[in-house]
């Protein structure tokens, strides 16, 4: 099975603004773990997710994070 995360579901995992949203996005990625399932991302999410990181982290900590996600997600150049 298969499923795409917005990228503010990342956000929430990340960065404690709203605790009750920061738990459900930590639930979630631990339920996709448990389940060993897959997360797709439109190639966008690279873009989207690379501007908030640099908004809220020193330029190094941003792009290991960065790597270290992209790492764990399928991107899918166009749909058919």
């Amino acid at each position: 099975m298969s499923l795409v995360v917005d990228v503010s579901v990342f956000i929430d995992r990340l960065f404690i603004y709203d605790e009750n949203r920061s738990n459900r996005a930590h639930s979630l990625f631990k339920l996709i773990d448990e389940r060993e399932l897959s997360i797709f991302e439109p190639q966008v999410f690279g873009i989207e997710l690379a501007s908030q990181l640099v908004r809220r982290k020193p330029r190094t900590i941003a792009e290991r994070l960065y790597n270290e996600i992209m790492d764990k997600v399928i991107t899918i150049d166009e749909i058919e």
